[in-house]
């Protein structure tokens, strides 16, 4: 009966130092993906900053990369519309 529990006990031992392993690497892959979306939030952030840059760089005249030309333009455009929507959503409140 002794051996039957010894044998149960070591088994048991074994499955919780499994599971503790596993919560390790579960832990510690967290962390790494953790850090991999922090990185990528940072890039967004950054990438969406240098193009307000761009952008306000061809809105103050500037001469820019033809590459970036059309975008800036593009984007401009949009604006207008944007405006054009903003006044005709106040004419029609008004009415």
């Amino acid at each position: 009966m002794k051996e039957l529990f010894d044998d149960i006990v070591e088994k048991l031992s074994g499955a919780a130092e499994q599971v503790g392993k596993k919560a390790d690497e579960v832990i510690e892959t967290q962390k790494i993906k953790n850090q991999i979306r922090g990185l990528e939030k940072n890039n967004r952030r950054d990438l969406r900053d240098l193009g307000r840059l761009i952008y306000e760089k061809y809105k103050s005249g500037e001469v820019i990369e033809e590459a970036y030309l059309e975008l800036c333009e593009s984007i401009s455009e949009r604006e207008d519309e944007i405006r054009s929507c903003e006044t005709e959503l106040i004419r029609v409140k008004e009415d």
